[in-house]
């Protein structure tokens, strides 16, 4: 099957156009010699002329097609096995942008002190103004509804950063893999989201919190509310592209009782449980 890929390239499909070419030539050589006698063949050149023109046009038109059909089967063939690993691709970031969602909503929801009087339907609309301007109070030391694979608890930038490693590792894994067979413009998207400005600043934090800078300093979000608004805009660009090549029953979706039940859930996090307690100047109005 591979060499017959080979032999199907678009190579030989040149080299055989090339050749018909050449044909071409030598029959208008031949029909300029019989008009214009260059090598007289009496009564031959007639008979030869009308003979060879009529089986040459029908050899040259049944190979035409045949080529042009062959042409469009490895076309249609290419195409297939394009749309193939592209669903390989995507399927392989269902879960992870999944995830995404609901960790950005988790945080939305830790924060907020009551739920807001709008009717949530699709997914662009978790991220209004309200969504950043809350968000920011997220107390990222407090304890997040996450535990670690021992069973230690975790908390908010500990959560925060494990999930955008993830994301960010899963990204770059497809375009590894499979960018050859993505349009550029869903590759500048991943590419975009993965290098997100938001994820290296949560990933510096996160490190300083490691070697005891920051203290008991949970209030940090609030110097990126500009860089949380531009991941999300990425993030819901991403999944825009992805759901434009996804099965209909394979696409990531939002209605309105999928956020009824979302906000109704009695697990963690609760509503307002992870909002600061004390604000810093900065963040007070």
């Amino acid at each position: 099957m591979y060499r017959l890929r080979q032999i199907l390239s678009n190579g030989f499909f040149k080299e055989s156009y090339w050749i018909l070419f050449l044909i071409l030539l030598f029959f208008i050589f031949s029909l300029s010699n019989c008009i214009n006698n260059w090598v007289s063949l009496g009564d031959t050149c007639n008979l030869w002329l009308k003979d060879f023109s009529l089986n040459l046009t029908a050899e040259l038109m049944g190979i035409l097609l045949v080529l042009f059909s062959v042409n469009q089967t490895v076309k249609n063939s290419q195409e297939k096995e394009k749309n193939k690993f592209k669903e390989i691709a995507f399927r392989q970031l269902r879960y992870v942008l999944r995830k995404q969602i609901y960790l950005l909503f988790e945080m939305f929801k830790a924060t907020v002190e009551v739920r807001p009087d709008k009717d949530y339907q699709v997914l662009v609309d978790l991220f209004d103004d309200t969504y950043f301007n809350e968000v920011k109070y997220l107390d990222l030391l407090s304890p997040a509804p996450m535990v670690t694979s021992q069973g230690d608890e975790m908390d908010w930038l500990d959560y925060l950063h494990s999930e955008l490693l993830s994301l960010k590792s899963a990204l770059g894994q497809v375009v590894d893999r499979y960018s050859f067979y993505l349009d550029s413009e869903v590759v500048d998207v991943m590419e975009e989201l993965s290098d997100s400005v938001f994820i290296r600043f949560i990933n510096s934090i996160w490190e300083a919190k490691n070697i005891n800078a920051i203290g008991d300093r949970g209030d940090l979000l609030s110097a990126c509310k500009d860089l949380l608004r531009e991941y999300a805009t990425s993030l819901l660009k991403l999944m825009e592209l992805y759901n434009q090549s996804a099965a209909s029953d394979r696409q990531i979706t939002m209605d309105r009782r999928k956020w009824n039940d979302w906000w109704s859930h009695n697990g963690r996090p609760k509503i307002g449980e992870s909002r600061i307690k004390l604000y810093p100047p900065a963040l007070r109005d």
